[in-house]
C-alpha cells in the first residue's frame, strides 16, 4: 500500500505532523509503513537547530526528515533522499543591491545540496553562494561542509543538480517501492515525483481537514505538466473529494479515517493473496 500526502497551502499545510500520526495509528493496528520524503528544502536561518542535528549526525538533514528519523530510527538518505538548504544572502556582499537581495531571498539561495543514489550519500555545495551570506552563519557551514567532505560544484551545476532532483530521487522511491510507504510531497507540489503518483491513496492536507483526491489518476491525466509543478489548490478544482476533520493541538486524526484506510490496506491484502 502506498499513500501520497500533499498540501493544500505552501507553507504550514501539516503535511508531516499528519503523516507522522498516520504512521503511529498504522503501526498500533500492526501495519509496518516507512515515512519517505523524496524532496526537501529548508532555511538555514530559519532552521538553525537542523544545522547543528546534521552535524551531530553525519549528513544534511532537515527539518521534517530528522523528525521522521527521530520517530522511526530509519537512515536520513531513505526517509529523504534528496536535501537542499537554502540560507539569505548578505545585503552589504551584494553591494546593497536591494533587488538583488529580494530576488535571491524569494528564490532561495541554494548553498548546499545531499543526495542518496541508492548505495553512496553525495554532498555538494557552492563556494560562490556560501561567499555571500551572512558571516553569522557561514563559519558553521564551512565546518559541517568540511566534516562532510563536500564537493565544490560552480553555482549553475549546482542548479542543474536542484533541478534534477525529481529524477535522482526517484530512483530511491523506486528502490523502495515493495514497502508500504506514505510519501509526503513538498510545499503544496501535488508529487514530488513521478514514481510518487504511482499510489493508491491520496491525501491532501489543510488546517483542519484532510481531502481525500479519490479520482486522482484520472484527473492527473488531465495536465502535461510533471506533478511537481501542479499546485494542489488547481488540481483539488478538478477532483472529486471526500473529508475527515483534524484536530488542533495534537493533530488527532478522526477514527474513521483510520478505518477507511485499514479497510483499503486489507482489500489489498486479499487482492494479492
Amino acid at each position: 500500500m502506498k499513500i501520497l500526502v500533499n498540501g493544500l497551502l505552501q507553507y504550514d499545510s501539516g503535511k508531516t505532523t499528519f503523516s507522522l500520526h498516520l504512521l503511529r495509528e498504522l503501526k498500533n493496528l500492526g501495519y509496518n509503513f516507512r515515512p519517505l520524503k523524496p524532496i526537501a528544502g529548508h532555511n538555514v536561518w530559519f532552521s538553525f537547530s537542523t544545522l547543528l542535528r546534521s552535524k551531530e549526525l553525519g549528513i544534511l538533514a532537515g527539518n521534517d526528515a530528522l523528525k521522521y528519523y527521530d520517530d522511526t530510527g530509519l537512515r536520513i538518505e531513505e526517509i529523504n533522499p534528496f536535501a537542499l538548504l537554502i540560507a539569505p544572502p548578505d545585503l552589504e556582499k551584494l553591494r546593497m543591491d536591494v533587488r538583488l537581495y529580494n530576488e535571491l531571498v524569494n528564490l532561495g539561495l541554494p548553498i548546499m545540496v545531499r543526495y542518496f543514489d541508492g548505495s553512496k550519500v553525495y554532498h555538494f555545495y557552492s563556494s560562490s553562494y556560501l561567499s555571500i551570506i551572512p558571516d553569522s552563519i557561514k563559519t558553521y557551514l564551512k565546518d559541517f561542509i568540511n566534516e562532510v567532505n563536500a564537493i565544490n560544484l560552480q553555482p549553475e551545476k549546482l542548479k542543474e543538480l536542484v533541478d534534477s532532483s525529481p529524477h535522482i530521487a526517484d530512483y530511491v522511491v523506486s528502490l523502495l517501492s515493495n514497502s508500504n510507504l506514505i510519501i509526503e510531497s513538498y510545499n503544496d507540489a501535488l508529487a514530488p515525483t513521478i514514481l510518487s503518483t504511482h499510489v493508491d491513496l491520496v491525501f491532501a492536507v489543510s488546517p483542519g481537514k484532510v481531502f481525500l483526491l479519490e479520482d486522482f489518476k484520472k484527473v492527473l491525466q488531465l495536465f502535461s505538466s510533471p506533478p511537481w509543478n501542479i499546485k494542489v489548490s488547481t488540481f483539488i478544482k478538478y477532483s472529486k473529494v471526500t473529508s475527515w476533520k483534524i484536530y488542533p493541538s495534537v493533530n488527532v486524526i478522526d477514527k474513521s479515517l483510520i478505518d477507511f484506510i485499514s479497510n483499503k490496506i486489507e482489500e489489498e491484502e486479499k487482492y494479492k493473496s
